[in-house]
């Protein structure tokens, strides 16, 4: 029986316009109550906020930062909703952003709810597209001193963003890191968080949140669509990959449905719990 669905956002849930169409919200109102949806991201807290207001689900708990971070619910945020926090070491974080200016590339440092950015460039102005928001400041506002003490907290995600054959260099010299988690979400995105998923951050608010006690993985449904879903759907009894996901997640996954700009996600739902 599932008691639980938790979905990945970006090239699942949402269309080509990264919104969630109205069919996907007319299926999600009909779902039973009693089944929370639990959102499970890369991006930000406040960036999935509007999608969770969309679906009516601000009161459901947050996997943030492929499951760096996790809330108890939406709608704001506070130390007091964080159930778990992993960040980047400090010293690694510094290391990445004089590789990134040794490069002039692109660089954002994601720690709890903001964002810093090396410049509003083509890139800060694609992701806050994207995402529908902007960044908190620029990493050149700060003077030395201050810029250090804040990259000595580390970062729940880096974002290193420019030329792909500079990017690939990166990229290797990374993923040499046994602490990081590095992949690429597009050819010019080079991104960077702890060594965590998506199935950690769901396992830790199933083991952690008094309202899902009662619920194990065998009650999950889980929709995906890139290699960071990838530990999630393995998971999840029913764990279900989008029609555009790469082969290498519907190769392990229970179910494939249409991809995300055919509804993917309403449609295996409809279909699943008999909706109209």
């Amino acid at each position: 029986m599932v008691k639980l669905i938790c979905t990945d956002i970006d090239g699942t849930l949402l269309n080509k316009e990264r919104a969630v169409d109205e069919r996907t919200i007319q299926m999600f109102k009909q779902l039973n109550k009693s089944i929370p949806i639990v959102l499970a991201s890369s991006r930000m807290p406040k960036a999935l906020w509007h999608i969770q207001q969309t679906l009516n689900i601000e009161n459901q708990p947050l996997i943030c930062y492929n499951g760096a971070l996790t809330l108890s619910s939406g709608a704001a945020f506070g130390p007091e909703k964080v159930i778990s926090s992993v960040t980047i070491a400090g010293e690694k974080v510094q290391a990445m952003l004089k590789m990134a200016q040794l490069h002039n590339l692109h660089i954002s440092i994601f720690q709890n709810n903001t964002w810093l950015a090396s410049a509003i460039d083509f890139y800060a102005e694609r992701e806050t597209n994207n995402t529908r928001v902007r960044p908190d400041g620029l990493l050149t506002d700060f003077s030395a001193e201050a810029l250090a003490a804040f990259v000595a907290n580390g970062a729940h995600k880096v974002m290193v963003m420019g030329k792909a054959e500079l990017l690939d260099l990166i990229e290797k010299e990374l993923r040499a890191e046994a602490e990081l988690a590095v992949w690429r979400s597009k050819d010019v995105y080079l991104e960077i968080t702890p060594p965590t998923n998506k199935s950690q951050g769901l396992t830790t608010l199933l083991n952690q949140l008094p309202q899902f006690a009662g619920i194990g993985w065998e009650n999950v449904m889980a929709f995906g669509d890139g290699y960071n879903d990838l530990e999630l759907l393995q998971e999840a009894k029913f764990g279900i990959a989008v029609g555009n996901g790469v082969q290498e997640l519907k190769d392990v996954a229970h179910a494939i449905t249409k991809p995300n700009i055919e509804h993917g996600v309403a449609e295996y739902l409809a279909e699943f719990f008999n909706l109209e």
